[in-house]
């Protein structure tokens, strides 16, 4: 039986697909994906083989393994789950705290979200040279750090978040209340049922709604036909290994609008960022493209 030297690409690519496939079958065994020790540890684990900074060849060639193809959908699921619950548990800590603002900078991914936020706050600046003054966060969660980050740290005024699950909204808006973050606002409701979409500047989607491709390309659709023109979107994927996490936006996806920037951090941030603004005029359609395409503009 032969064996590749260990810490070759064979090796690299053998051992990353057993880790995944394991890291697979044990989230799938968990009791709850509530947090606690072991399920904590499991996601840690998957979020550092996601980030981890393998050559695009090798990430790819792990991601087209049919092993891997056949998981990556529940292993979104899962995560989608993980993340959900986590909020949840976090929100409710953070509202109970006697310091409700240091309780939050505890949450694990705060830091994170800091960065995310800030990277996607310069890249609008950067590429429109303006701040949108009325903001649509659609998919806020029962944690919405995005909103309150843009608020309380970007000089955003007027955010409007929705979010399908109402005890999401109402968890997050006892949390905005308990940190007194004024500039946001919260209603339940399904992105897809909103048609009063035009008075927003930009429409901030979050990387989990629409979680298969099919409902992703019917959200954006919605959006795009409900924005006015020159309103922005601002829509998070992710690239290569991250997208066992969170799914991956097209180009086929953005049909319509026009693509201002494409950022894919090598950082521990998570997901990528592509901002787009709806054209006065209709643009011509780009044809057939994956992922991998959305590097940067036309």
């Amino acid at each position: 039986m032969n064996a590749w030297p260990a810490g070759s690409a064979q090796w690299r690519h053998s051992a990353f697909i057993v880790d995944l496939l394991r890291l697979h079958q044990d989230l799938s065994a968990l009791p709850t994906l509530s947090p606690n020790a072991r399920t904590n540890a499991v996601f840690s684990e998957l979020v550092i083989l996601a980030t981890h900074p393998e050559d695009d060849q090798l990430a790819r060639q792990i991601l087209a393994n049919s092993d891997i193809l056949r998981i990556i959908p529940g292993l979104r699921s899962l995560c989608a789950a993980g993340e959900s619950e986590l909020e949840r548990s976090w929100t409710r800590r953070i509202i109970a705290s006697r310091d409700p603002q240091e309780e939050l900078r505890e949450f694990p991914y705060f830091a994170n979200y800091e960065q995310l936020t800030r990277l996607e706050h310069h890249a609008v600046l950067g590429v429109t040279g303006r701040l949108p003054r009325r903001v649509l966060f659609v998919g806020a969660g029962p944690l919405p750090l995005t909103s309150l980050l843009l608020a309380s740290q970007h000089g955003h005024t007027k955010i409007d978040n929705i979010d399908v699950d109402p005890e999401a909204i109402r968890l997050a808006a006892r949390l905005a209340d308990v940190l007194q973050v004024g500039a946001v606002r919260f209603r339940c409701a399904d992105v897809l049922d909103c048609t009063d979409i035009a008075g927003y500047d930009m429409v901030c989607l979050a990387a989990m709604v629409g979680p298969q491709p099919e409902q992703k390309t019917r959200v954006i659709k919605h959006l795009y036909q409900h924005m006015r023109p020159g309103a922005l979107l601002l829509a998070r994927s992710a690239r290569l290994l991250r997208t066992l996490l969170y799914p991956p936006l097209t180009l086929n996806d953005l049909a319509g609008f026009r693509l201002l920037a494409v950022l894919n951090p090598y950082t521990e941030v998570v997901n990528s960022l592509v901002v787009a603004e709806k054209p006065a005029t209709p643009q011509p359609s780009s044809g057939p493209a994956d992922a991998e395409e959305l590097e940067s503009p036309p």
